[in-house]
């Protein structure tokens, strides 16, 4: 990917935020794009990098759970950047009125009565292939009486999203809420 398209990915991943945008040996270093004609910081962690996502609103973009197109650009962005998959550690934790995404195509098409199957079940696979850990609460499960085998199988269930975050954050997991 060129520098050019990786800023632009980057800026409308980001909004009003900018991310990390350059791989840089000198992690402090920064480096000026032309075309916004502004220096751009790079990052400075490259290992052991840690976050957790919590999901509960029903929001959508591109036809897909937002939150779940936003782990993924995170997840290319850090590809982009070279930091290698085992040193990025980002779990996402789904409850309340997010819950139904990671259900099978069943129990989805049950749960919006709609015959389509679940839209969110490949962008859910290539998540969890780029080692994000997509998890979803058993106290959201229990309230909408879904059971295990109404869940996706790449995604684990939790005893409960805030005692889950809670725990990751004591864990040097940095938080980001959707």
């Amino acid at each position: 990917m060129s520098s050019r398209k990786l800023i632009t990915f980057l800026l409308a991943l980001s909004g009003n935020i900018l991310l990390p945008l350059f791989p840089s040996t000198a992690h402090s270093a920064a480096t000026v794009d032309p075309q916004l004609q502004r220096e751009i910081l790079s990052i400075e962690v490259r290992e052991n990098i840690r976050v957790v996502y919590q999901v509960n609103r029903d929001e959508w973009k591109g036809g897909v759970g937002k939150a779940l197109a936003y782990l993924k650009r995170l997840s290319e962005a850090y590809d982009g950047l070279e930091v290698p998959q085992d040193e990025r550690h980002i779990s996402a934790v789904f409850h309340g009125k997010a819950g139904y995404w990671m259900l099978t195509d069943e129990a989805y098409n049950a749960h919006t009565n709609t015959p389509a199957g679940n839209p969110n079940k490949t962008i859910i696979r290539e998540l969890t292939a780029m080692g994000v850990s997509i998890e979803l609460c058993a106290q959201t499960m229990k309230s909408q009486g879904w059971k295990a085998e109404d869940v996706l199988p790449d995604v684990k269930i939790v005893i409960g999203a805030y005692p889950r975050i809670i725990d990751l954050q004591l864990q040097g997991y940095a938080y980001i809420k959707f």
